[in-house]
């Protein structure tokens, strides 16, 4: 009887599949992305700002086993702080292509300040 219902369990039960990992080909799938409402007192002033503190960031992703960084850049009244966190298993080139790519998604934001974009293997602020 124990023998049945064992067979019987084996055959109601579905195989799972993991959720593949994409770091082999380097797909850096958006999740989601905002855009802030605030908008900035200089705007050329403020895409100067975000422009450098994003080198400030890809500069230090850039060394081997970093997968936090943040910087900020306070010149001329609109400040801008900003952050970036990839998975730990991605190799340094691998974490800062998901920068570039969260990166190019912010780009379009203008609107104001307070952005972030998440991707499958990385967040940006």
């Amino acid at each position: 009887m124990a023998v049945l219902v064992m067979i019987l369990v084996l055959f109601l039960i579905q195989s799972g599949v993991s959720q593949r990992n994409n770091t082999e080909n380097n797909i850096n799938t958006p999740i989601r992305s905002f855009c802030g409402r605030n908008p900035p007192i200089n705007l050329s002033s403020f895409i100067n700002n975000r422009n450098s503190t994003f080198t400030e960031i890809r500069r230090q992703l850039s060394s081997n086993g970093v997968f936090y960084a943040r910087a900020q850049s306070l010149s001329s009244g609109d400040s801008v702080f900003g952050l970036a966190q990839c998975r730990n298993y991605l190799s340094t080139a691998q974490c800062v292509a998901c920068l570039d790519a969260g990166v190019s998604e912010l780009d379009s934001c203008l609107t104001g300040n307070g952005a972030y974009a998440f991707f499958d293997n990385c967040f940006v602020r």
